[in-house]
C-alpha cells in the first residue's frame, strides 16, 4: 500500500467508522467488514507527486510501515490540499482549481473528473460543519482538521459513486461499497 493510500485509509478511519443487506447478508454498521484497500476496489488517480512530496515533508524517509497518527494524517491532508491549491481559504475549497487540475491530469477520463469534482462539492459544506463541531470540543491542533475531513469524505463519496470502468467487481469490494453506502459514511 503506498503512502498516499495509507493516508487515505487513516483519514477515512479517523473521520468516520461509525451494512442492511448484500445479497441476503445482514450488514451491521457497528461491525465494519474486513478492511480492503479502497484503491483496489475503485481505482483512484494513482500516485501523485504532490502527495509523495508531502509524505516526505511531514513523515520523512524513515517511516515505511504502520498507520500514521491522526495528527500526522491531518497535516498530510492539509499539505496535499494546500500544495495542490485546492484550498481557497482555511475552510473553503477552491472548486474551480480542483476541476481544472483534475481535467488537466485526466483529460481522457471525464467520468473520473466528474465523480471527484462532485464528491469535493458535496463534502465541502459537511466538512465545514464537522470542523465547527470539532473546534468547539477539542483544543487547537497543529494542522487544521478541515483538509482531513474533506479528503475522508471525498474519497468515501468517490468510492460510493465510483465510475463503472474504475470499479473492481468482487465480493470484498461489493461488501465494502454496501457498508459505506448503507452506513452513511461520506457526505
Amino acid at each position: 500500500m503506498s503512502s498516499s493510500h495509507i493516508l487515505i485509509v487513516s483519514v477515512v478511519l479517523a473521520v468516520a467508522l461509525s451494512i442492511p443487506s448484500v445479497l441476503g447478508q445482514t450488514i451491521d454498521c457497528q461491525r465494519p467488514p474486513r478492511l480492503v484497500d479502497p484503491s483496489l476496489c475503485c481505482r483512484d488517480g494513482g500516485r501523485d507527486q504532490i502527495a509523495e512530496k508531502c509524505v516526505q515533508r511531514i513523515i520523512g524517509e524513515g517511516v515505511k510501515t504502520g498507520m500514521p497518527s491522526l495528527e500526522t494524517s491531518t497535516c498530510l491532508a492539509e499539505c496535499i490540499l494546500t500544495t495542490s491549491q485546492y484550498i481557497q481559504d482555511p475552510q473553503k475549497l477552491h472548486l474551480d482549481n480542483i476541476r481544472s487540475n483534475l481535467s488537466a491530469k485526466f483529460s481522457n477520463d471525464t467520468a473520473y473528473v466528474e465523480a471527484m469534482t462532485a464528491a469535493f462539492t458535496k463534502c465541502e459544506p459537511q466538512s465545514q460543519r464537522r470542523l465547527a463541531a470539532i473546534q468547539q470540543s477539542q483544543p487547537q491542533h497543529k494542522c487544521s482538521p478541515f483538509s482531513a475531513i474533506v479528503l475522508g469524505c471525498t474519497y468515501m463519496e468517490y468510492f460510493k459513486n465510483c465510475p463503472e470502468h474504475r470499479w473492481t467487481q468482487n465480493a470484498d469490494c461489493d461488501l465494502a461499497k454496501t457498508y459505506v453506502t448503507q452506513c452513511g459514511l461520506g457526505a
